[in-house]
């Protein structure tokens, strides 16, 4: 009996070395695997740093140059406003000059204003302030001008009224037209390349 004992020893003892030698393959399989996963995580990590990397220095290039273009558009806006605020003054400065002229320096601004303006036929009504040098200087210019009645929405010069127009030639209006003009022109300066 001890043989068969021993011959089941043995064979016990084949069986659990070679389910042990199975073991260990499979481990050593397992572990080469596991390298390749752990290898395959570090390649894709890296690769997943270098494209955060990449993104975030396209991303702080991209906000950067938001905001110079934000803070030079900020920049020509206070400059456009600071601007405007000295042609404001200045035009200002300019109607004040205009509106106080009197005598032959008026006289020759309105006879001016009137051959450019006047092609013949109109009605000139005046600011109730002109109306009398209005009234001298249509009945000297003849080409078929009238006097109208004064026209009590401005401070100086003349509304001229034509068969199918009206144009505003009152000193306000004739400053505002160049002034809008001139303020046209600073912006597109201002915002040109």
């Amino acid at each position: 009996m001890a043989e068969a004992a021993n011959g089941a020893d043995k064979l016990i003892a084949s069986i659990l070395e070679e389910a042990h030698r199975a073991a260990e393959a499979i481990g050593e399989r397992g572990e080469a695997k596991a390298a390749a996963i752990r290898a395959k995580l570090e390649e894709d990590m890296a690769a997943l740093r270098e494209e955060a990397a990449v993104k975030a220095e396209q991303l702080r290039e991209e906000t950067l140059s938001r905001a110079a273009t934000a803070s030079e558009l900020e920049a020509r806006k206070e400059l456009l406003e600071k601007k405007r605020a000295l042609i404001d003054r200045a035009y200002s400065g300019a109607m004040e000059g205009l509106s106080s002229l009197e005598g032959e320096k008026r006289e020759a601004l309105m006879r001016r204003l009137l051959s450019r303006e006047c092609t013949g036929g109109e009605s000139v009504c005046p600011a109730e302030k002109d109306r009398a040098l209005i009234e001298k200087l249509v009945s000297e210019c003849g080409g078929g001008l009238t006097l109208g009645e004064c026209e009590p929405g401005i401070a100086d010069g003349f509304i001229l009224r034509g068969s199918n127009f009206v144009k505003d030639c009152s000193f306000a209006a004739l400053m505002e037209e160049v002034k809008t003009g001139f303020l046209s022109e600073t912006a597109r300066t201002l915002f040109k390349k």
